[in-house]
């Protein structure tokens, strides 16, 4: 992770593909209430900066999950496929929802 250390930051999100073919951006984000992280099942506290996995889904639609940075790095980054650094403002939470209700063929890439 050599080359995203310290990614997701304030100017910067990563963006990548999992097996499925969904795209996958991680963002950054400061907990707004108690979330539960999917890699290790723990709390993230109120307050905390975390990791914001927001799948656009190859079939059309959206979802995200709340993790901790370092499961997200040590967990989900590994597995995912051409990870890339976009700025921040492409992932807006409107901005990847409308991404999710356009056809995948004519998705930007």
């Amino acid at each position: 992770m050599s080359e995203h250390a310290g990614l997701p930051s304030k100017r910067w999100s990563l963006r990548g593909t999992d097996e499925e073919g969904n795209e996958a951006w991680l963002i950054r984000s400061f907990g707004q209430k108690l979330y539960r992280c999917p890699g290790c099942h723990g709390d993230i506290p109120i307050g905390t900066e975390h990791t914001v996995v927001q799948y656009v889904l190859r079939l059309g639609g959206t979802e995200h999950h709340h993790w901790h940075r370092q499961c997200a790095e040590e967990l989900l980054v590994p597995d995912l496929r051409g990870l890339k650094r976009v700025p921040a403002s492409q992932s807006s939470q409107s901005k990847l929802e409308a991404r999710g209700r356009q056809s995948p063929r004519r998705r930007p890439r």
